[in-house]
């Protein structure tokens, strides 16, 4: 196995370091998971407000239906 110069060695780690500018910290990834769980809590409220009305509907066209036939 070959050793590389220091000089090279420092470059490729300033390269790799520059890379994290990227990457996500612990922070973000929580700030995201609150936003995520935000959003989804508000999405359940949405469908319950379409789900009930709609089954309470149903119920009472099969009920009507069931008159008019029996």
């Amino acid at each position: 196995m070959t050793t590389q110069p220091s000089a090279a060695i420092e470059e490729r780690v300033s390269r790799l370091e520059g890379a994290y500018e990227h990457l996500a910290t612990k922070a973000d990834i929580e700030r995201l998971e609150g936003l995520m769980n935000t959003r989804i809590a508000q999405l359940e409220v949405r469908l319950l407000r379409w789900m009930v009305p709609t089954i309470i509907g149903s119920i009472g066209a099969t009920a009507a239906i069931v008159r008019l036939v029996g």
